[in-house]
């Protein structure tokens, strides 16, 4: 497999297994299945509110909180 990156919340996608699926159960090629699921997102949040929770996980890929968000 590639490397992928959702294009929602910036994750890695390491193999099929992690992406999301479309309506027709097709899997999508663009996020994973932690953001988007049967064609749709999962938090239906605003932008700015999914930052916020996305931020979070800042340590895990070696940032502030606020790098994390100015990454966004």
């Amino acid at each position: 497999m590639e490397n992928k990156i959702c294009q929602s919340c910036g994750m890695p996608i390491t193999s099929d297994e992690q992406l999301g699926t479309n309506k027709d159960g097709i899997t999508s090629q663009d996020y994973c299945k932690y953001c988007f699921t049967d064609g749709e997102f999962i938090d239906k949040v605003s932008m700015e509110r999914y930052i916020e929770m996305c931020s979070q996980y800042g340590a895990q890929a070696g940032m502030t909180n606020d790098e994390m968000k100015e990454h966004y």
